[in-house]
């Protein structure tokens, strides 16, 4: 008699055919953190402008890792993530700020925030914490809306939170003025540590129950709801989980710029993330990571060859404002001839395994 489709005998399951078989689905993990940290690797011999550009790269892999979870997931475009990003790099400025320089620089602050610090690990913590916290507070509103009407939701939810940011001074500084005195502790490797824990997590948590039943609505939302999947709360929950990690790389950004303003945290940095990861792929954490390096790598090639880039004995360059455009028509072909992304959409597979699976094993869509 057969046995049933996705039970595995004892036999199998113990054979090297079938541990490498079951090891398959970490390859998609070890693979990214592998990339990561040879990156960080290369990078670390280079110049301290290079080693800077590679630290901002990867607060804004944490931003894409952020928005694959929710997008990837739900397959529901959203313009707010950003406003997490935000909420979290304020969180971490208010936090770490001397608070004999914080009454000095931010007078108008509510008085209870004056006397608010916290080591800066902490203060990451709890600004991923606060973004997660927005995210669940619009989220029941917000998670009831599809297609154009949840980008546009998501995009009145970052222009509010931007608005809060620019103008409550009790909050943060006056209008156009800037948050300094934040702490300068944060350096290279230590970035590449959070980037790190970001794909562990978000690699797990593709792997959760929340997770699981949202990507089925994605394919196919009346058989979901028909199967008695809440939809809305599937989704509140990813969204919330995105929320915290987008709060994290806020305050990552904060320690690295140093300098926090409303306007750093807006419209340019939400279209450019979701650049990153339309170019990699918005369906799987692989596409989130390799477009992310493809876009920051291209992107600093692209200033170097604006400033003129030495090569021997002659010097490249391209017109000033070159940048943006060839950027957007990178973008605009990989809409056009591979929608998908580098990666397809699909995870990276695990190079031994063979094409069929195993007797008993269920197919799977990594490849």
């Amino acid at each position: 008699m057969s046995e049933p489709v996705g039970v595995v005998s004892a036999s199998v399951a113990s054979s090297p055919r079938g541990l490498w078989y079951r090891l398959g689905p970490l390859w998609s993990l070890v693979s990214l953190l592998a990339i990561v940290y040879v990156v960080t690797l290369i990078n670390s011999f280079l110049g301290d402008s290079v080693q800077v550009q590679l630290q901002y790269a990867l607060v804004n892999l944490i931003i894409v890792v952020a928005l694959q979870i929710f997008i990837g997931t739900s397959g529901v475009l959203s313009f707010g993530h950003v406003a997490f990003v935000a909420v979290g790099a304020w969180t971490v400025g208010l936090l770490t700020i001397d608070p004999e320089l914080k009454r000095n620089l931010l007078p108008d602050l509510f008085p209870f925030l004056f006397d608010l610090n916290a080591p800066w690990l902490v203060a990451v913590v709890i600004g991923g914490v606060v973004g997660g916290l927005l995210a669940l507070v619009v989220s029941p509103v917000l998670m009831r809306l599809n297609g154009l009407q949840a980008g546009i939701a998501t995009f009145a939810l970052l222009g509010v939170v931007n608005q809060v940011l620019t103008y409550w001074s009790s909050v943060g500084p006056r209008s156009g003025q800037s948050m300094v005195g934040i702490p300068d502790v944060l350096n290279l490797q230590t970035t590449m540590l959070f980037a790190m824990a970001a794909i562990v997590a978000a690699w797990l948590f593709q792997r959760t129950r929340p997770s699981r039943l949202l990507r089925a609505a994605r394919e196919d939302g009346i058989a979901a709801a028909s199967s008695g999947i809440n939809v809305v709360s599937q989704r509140i929950i990813v969204f919330a989980v995105s929320g915290i990690v987008a709060g994290v790389a806020g305050g990552l950004f904060a320690l690295t710029n140093r300098v926090v303003q409303s306007s750093q945290l807006y419209i340019e940095l939400t279209f450019v993330t979701l650049a990153m990861l339309v170019l990699g792929g918005m369906l799987s954490l692989s596409g989130a990571v390799i477009g992310t390096l493809v876009f920051s790598l291209v992107d600093v090639l692209l200033v170097r060859l604006q400033n003129g880039l030495e090569i021997g004995a002659y010097v490249v360059s391209v017109p000033q404002g070159a940048r943006a455009i060839i950027l957007g028509l990178i973008l605009v072909g990989m809409l056009l001839f591979r929608p998908s992304g580098i990666t397809g959409g699909r995870e990276f597979v695990w190079p031994f395994r063979k094409d069929r699976p195993l007797p008993g094993m269920p197919p799977t869509n990594e490849s």
